[in-house]
């Protein structure tokens, strides 16, 4: 059993692999392609059999699949909880410094190069299957790869559309060390806690003022997501000065994260809605907390499947949407059922394993190689070997 963990488990160095966070994770990238293959297979479907699932409040189906790409504010929190740990630990608990450089080059070397071979592999197959053309196709294309598609078209990249929260994130990447510098001054930390609680409570109104307003480009700006980002941040401190406490485990904290699960659902709509967006994301601080202090909830997430599993989602991000945009074109020729619901389970049961071995086989040959941080150092020595 060990070897197979080590194959699929992330390269990470000294302490950086915390199984909880890879569950997390594993959550976030789960209902994110539930998500994606309902509302695919529900539009190619729709009308050739009986649609069973509406959106009749909590107790129909529809309600709750509606609502699972909020896994994708999950990821926003999980992004918010790593980048951040190690400049809070560098300002305030005398950790490593780290070299805003090396920051940088980090994040290059480690999700570009399976960024862009998603990417370009995409345009090959809009160009080369589905006949599209070309030229028109190139400008999109080179948006998606510099992480502007939103800005300059205002609309998800045809490329690849998920790449919209990518966008989101390298926003992330590039404002963390500058707000670290800015805020995380020694004895200054309640300058630091007004601070971000400034800016999630602006984030939280922006997220509202955006929906509603719908200004060109800012479909995908950080201004609107800062909140669940700050969430993240707001963990990893508690991370760095309760760690011990977090490590006591109590069934209360699975009761507290069972009722953490279902606001998460139920706040989670209108996006628009102050109040909905706070109560949203104190259920994802909660999550949180039940993930790591839960007796079942942390023996759930720390399966080696559920962590192995979310330990892939980049890759499995990177690929899903497309990989179901043609899964979903041969369904309507394998109707087994009357009903929406179990053709729905059926298909989405092969599509997933499906997906599952290509996202093995793209994490194994292009993504986990890219996690040795001296990958290009070896590539170049490699190169010029005589």
């Amino acid at each position: 059993m060990g070897n197979w963990i080590s194959v699929f488990r992330r390269t990470t160095t000294g302490k950086g692999f915390i199984p909880e966070i890879d569950g997390l994770r594993f959550l976030a990238i789960m209902t994110v392609v539930v998500f994606h293959f309902h509302y695919l297979f529900s539009k190619e479907i729709e009308g050739k059999v009986t649609m069973d699932w509406v959106d009749g409040g909590m107790t129909t189906a529809g309600w709750w699949f509606s609502r699972l790409d909020l896994g994708v504010k999950v990821f926003f929190a999980i992004s918010g909880f790593i980048l951040s740990v190690p400049f809070i630990q560098q300002y305030w608990f005398n950790g490593k410094s780290i070299s805003i450089k090396q920051y940088f080059i980090r994040r290059l070397t480690r999700l570009e190069p399976p960024f862009l071979v998603a990417i370009t592999g995409f345009l090959l197959v809009h160009v080369v299957v589905l006949g599209a053309d070309f030229g028109q196709l190139l400008p999109h294309y080179f948006a998606t790869l510099v992480y502007l598609h939103t800005v300059i078209f205002n609309e998800y990249s045809i490329i690849n559309p998920v790449t919209w929260s990518l966008e989101t994130e390298v926003q992330f990447y590039i404002l963390i060390p500058i707000l670290a510098l800015a805020i995380l001054k020694p004895n200054r930390r309640q300058l630091a806690f007004w601070v971000l609680i400034s800016l999630f409570f602006g984030s939280i109104y922006m997220r509202g003022w955006i929906l509603n307003e719908g200004p060109y480009g800012m479909m995908a700006n950080i201004a609107g997501y800062f909140s669940h980002f700050s969430i993240g941040i707001g963990f990893g401190y508690l991370f760095l000065i309760r760690g011990e406490w977090l490590k006591k485990k109590s069934l209360i904290w699975d009761v507290i994260g069972l009722v953490s699960c279902i606001s998460f659902f139920m706040f989670y709509k209108p996006q628009a809605g102050f109040y909905n967006q706070l109560i949203f994301n104190i259920s994802i601080f909660i999550l949180f907390l039940s993930v790591f202090k839960g007796s079942i909830h942390n023996w759930l997430y720390t399966r080696p499947l559920v962590y192995l599993i979310g330990g892939m989602c980049y890759t499995i991000y990177l690929l899903h949407l497309a990989f179901f945009g043609l899964i979903v074109k041969i369904s309507p020729s394998i109707f087994l059922f009357e009903n929406y619901s179990s053709n729905f389970y059926f298909h989405f049961t092969i599509a997933l394993v499906l997906l599952m071995v290509i996202s093995a086989l793209f994490f194994i040959w292009i993504e986990k190689p890219c996690m040795d941080k001296e990958w290009p150092k070896k590539l170049k020595e490699r190169l010029f070997a005589k």
